[in-house]
């Protein structure tokens, strides 16, 4: 090494990027509590975790903040559907109380609760679960079998609407102590910790790894440099703190509760039933602290007997990110593409990192022409593969709804900045293959210049870091989260005079608990009072269940089978629409479907519609008008 290479310890540089990003998230860490601020639960009658002797007359909820106007209360004991009345909210707009229409039975209850905030906007969900000595049945048997028990079941609906883009609203599965967990990846917070974490572990892995990469395969003499090995440590630094970020910030985001509540290592385990990207979440954090093996010996990636894992591990850490958001049309091609494509860009912005902060921090010596020239080659494959899977991905999940859509915009973005990055490095490789050809030295003025050209390019690749991390928090067109959802059954209910056009589909056509999803083509607006009736063979339990569906247009409501209407009756079910549209008052003609018994078997009961009991199940809570 030359007397020259002095020069390249730039500790003032290095010293400011590394301030810059600890203060940031200094910054983030003391003001991130207030980002995701849903609503809470001060206190309630029963208390939370408490055992009384008998059932309550009432549900009472007192929470932290305002309530809005569309709140719900769902309730089971011993998993199954209890009668509450109407909610309502008390004059101190912080109560939320729905009176017990018929003692609970003794055992395990569990009150499900929804609420909006004063603008009518979703402001958090949770459960409050107590326990009951002694109850009673709330089952009333009638006495002949002219009429039937009325059914009410309390719960919540989520609404999505297919042509809002923006929009991502998906089943959710529960996990330990009966918290609700949606997927990570159908998550909407575009700021905050979440994007910012994202950015940050992006940045830190992408240098890492394409630092290790250049490293490996042009600039082997890059190790024996006290800069490089300092740029390396930084870089794991960097992304083990963007990693924490973003952990925090998705364990907290996927159950819809403070950023504070989850710096708890015990929140992380709910990523594990946060779908692929809350797995793949936790598995990054894992992975940036093991890479710190090869961030402190970068020696390791050009020994042979280490080389595969210090190259190997970081660069699962890297593929991780890459997982972010799997689903849409062609779920395994669209996660293959983006595991690729995160390579394919970390090896390129990396590589670009290493080589404007170290490579030509100053003059130097033939290796580090042989570097820079290096990177040039290698660039230029990852620049093809990367371009190559963006405009695949972007059809896959945008098609042609690139300009209509919050994410396509987002996209279209990226794409351009994608290319400026492109034409910056093609310049640079067109000045590198011409002035670099035969040279034997790098000058402290070409190293300058270049240095400029490259930092250049790495600025463009964390613009287009940032632009990753945004389009993550917003929902793709053809991403429709019912598309996931299996249905047996499916009813068409067309009223040409009346301009109505619903399709009620049932997740299952045997006997038990079903997820309904309600689809309306027409009318595009202008909807009201809508609801779907299901009227049940003749039976002792169950009449008529009316299910009023949170829709004013064209869109999509689901009720999710984990929470479902109670078809608990096999024979042949009548199905009818009643609404108000602009052209009139519709009660469309009734549809006919069959529940079989729950082993499959098809039921020998005729249909006598009997007398029955219309109970109205509460409206729902959330609301996406199409």
């Amino acid at each position: 090494m030359s007397a020259g290479t002095s020069v390249r310890l730039r500790r003032g540089t290095l010293a400011s990027l590394a301030a810059g990003v600890f203060v940031a998230l200094a910054t983030l860490l003391l003001t991130g509590g207030t980002v995701a601020a849903d609503n809470s639960v001060s206190e309630s009658t029963p208390a939370d975790g408490s055992t009384i002797e008998s059932s309550p007359a009432a549900i009472s909820i007192v929470f932290v903040e305002e309530l809005g106007e569309t709140n719900t209360i769902g309730l089971t004991c011993n998993a199954e559907l209890q009668t509450l009345e109407a909610t309502e909210v008390d004059s101190d707009g912080r109560t939320l109380s729905a009176a017990i229409a018929e003692p609970l039975p003794g055992g395990t209850c569990v009150a499900n609760w929804l609420v909006s905030d004063p603008d009518g906007e979703p402001n958090g969900q949770g459960n409050i679960t107590f326990n009951v000595q002694t109850g009673t049945v709330a089952t009333t048997v009638p006495t002949d079998d002219s009429a039937a028990t009325a059914t009410t079941v309390a719960t919540d609906t989520t609404a999505t609407d297919t042509t809002a883009a923006d929009t991502a609203t998906g089943d959710t599965t529960g996990s330990t102590d009966d918290t609700t967990v949606v997927d990570l990846d159908e998550v909407e917070s575009g700021q905050g910790p979440l994007w910012l974490g994202r950015l940050v572990s992006m940045i830190g892995l992408s240098a890492l790894f394409g630092g290790l990469i250049v490293i490996a395969a042009a600039w082997p003499e890059g190790v024996e440099y006290l800069l490089t090995v300092r740029f390396m440590r930084l870089a794991w630094i960097v992304s083990v703190l963007g990693s924490f970020l973003y952990v925090v910030a998705a364990s907290a985001a996927v159950t819809a509760s403070s950023f504070g509540s989850g710096i708890n290592p015990t929140a992380w385990f709910d990523l594990l039933n946060a779908g692929t990207a809350g797995i793949a979440a936790l598995a990054q954090l894992v992975l940036s602290i093991v890479i710190g093996w090869v961030a402190f010996r970068p020696d390791r990636v050009i020994d042979p007997t280490s080389q595969l894992a210090g190259l190997g591990l970081p660069a699962l850490a890297v593929a991780t990110l890459g997982l972010a958001r799997v689903g849409g049309d062609f779920a395994a091609l669209g996660a293959l593409l983006t595991v690729v494509q995160a390579l394919a860009l970390a090896i390129w912005v990396g590589g670009a990192i290493l080589v404007a902060r170290v490579v030509l921090a100053g003059p130097g010596e033939e290796d580090l022409v042989h570097a820079v020239r290096g990177f040039g080659r290698i660039s230029n494959l990852a620049i093809v593969v990367t371009i190559v899977t963006a405009i695949i991905e972007m059809i896959r999940v945008d098609g042609g709804n690139l300009f209509s859509s919050s994410h396509g915009r987002v996209v279209v973005l990226r794409m351009v900045v994608l290319a400026a990055m492109v034409f910056v490095a093609m310049s640079a490789r067109q000045f590198v293959n011409q002035r670099l050809a035969r040279a034997h030295e790098m000058t402290l003025p070409m190293a300058e210049r270049l240095r400029r050209a490259f930092g250049i390019e790495a600025l463009l690749g964390i613009v287009v870091f940032a632009l990753t991390a945004w389009a993550l928090a917003l929902t793709p067109p053809n991403f429709a989260t019912a598309a996931t959802i299996d249905y047996v059954i499916e009813r068409r209910v067309e009223v040409e005079e009346a301009d109505l056009d619903v399709t009620v589909s049932l997740t299952s056509d045997r006997v038990g608990i079903v997820g309904v999803e309600v689809a309306v083509d027409e009318p595009e607006s202008g909807l009201s009072g809508l609801e779907v009736v299901f009227t049940a063979p003749p039976n002792a339990t169950i009449g008529t269940i009316t299910q009023p569906v949170p829709l004013d247009g064209r869109g999509v409501a689901v009720r999710p089978q984990s929470d479902g209407l109670p078809l608990t009756v096999a024979g042949e079910w009548l199905l009818t629409i009643n609404a108000q549209t602009s052209l009139g008052v519709v009660n469309s003609d009734p549809q006919t479907f069959v529940m079989l018994n729950e082993d499959g078997t098809t039921p020998t009961t005729a249909l006598t519609i009997p007398p029955s009991i219309v109970v109205t199940i509460p409206e729902t809570t959330t609301t996406v008008a199409g």
